[in-house]
């Protein structure tokens, strides 16, 4: 009797298809075009996120850096203003005093005048004179150096009236305009200059002040 090996064959069965599970594709990884979670818990920023929080952050870097130059700049200028107003103060009421109490003027030039100022100890002369070169307001006495009283110059003239305020010209200097000027005048405009700013002016015009002490024909 003939033995016959019998060959066996074994079919495997095909695998059920799972259906779309959404929980799924969250463990994997998400859905296509969505960010997955951070090791931390929270969500990574994309490249246009990045781009986009740059350039805002650029923006308002470049207005507060311009609100600070110009608040900077507009601080000099009001501080230039200051100045050449509080010197130009100074000077005028300098200048005031010695007018009200001389009793002779001699004109040097048109920019230039020398004052005889009564004293207890005797009479002194004061030479007030403008420096178109050096842009300075200068006074003068005998003995003592030239103190400066106004600088950065821009401007400067004296006026002289008599005594029935009539203006008398400074163009020629005569014997008549020493002897008719009873007023004195001064108008002024000083200069600031800074690099990268305005330049700042100031005009002053001021008072007429008498010579109380002078006697005029």
């Amino acid at each position: 009797m003939r033995n016959m090996d019998s060959t066996t064959t074994t079919t495997r069965e095909p695998r059920p298809h799972r259906e779309f599970d959404a929980r799924d594709v969250a463990r994997r990884g998400g859905a296509l075009g969505q960010r997955r979670p951070s090791a931390h818990g929270g969500r990574a920023f994309t490249l246009v996120e990045v781009l986009v929080a740059t350039t805002l952050s650029s923006m308002v870097l470049a207005a507060v850096l311009t609100c600070f130059l110009f608040l900077g700049r507009a601080g000099v200028g009001l501080q230039n203003y200051a100045d050449m107003e509080s010197q130009a103060r100074a000077a005028i009421e300098t200048f005031a005093l010695d007018a009200r109490m001389a009793s002779d003027a001699r004109w040097n030039s048109a920019q230039s005048l020398t004052l005889t100022i009564r004293r207890a100890g005797g009479n002194i002369s004061a030479t007030y004179a403008y420096d178109p070169v050096a842009r300075t307001f200068t006074r003068s006495v005998p003995g003592a150096a030239a103190e400066v009283l106004l600088t950065d110059i821009r401007s400067f003239s004296f006026n002289a009236y008599g005594i029935d305020t009539g203006a008398i010209s400074l163009d020629t200097i005569t014997t008549a305009t020493h002897r008719d000027t009873k007023q004195v005048q001064i108008s002024l405009e000083t200069e600031r200059v800074r690099r990268s700013l305005a330049a700042s002016t100031n005009k002053v015009i001021s008072a007429r002040f008498v010579l109380r002490n002078k006697r005029v024909a």
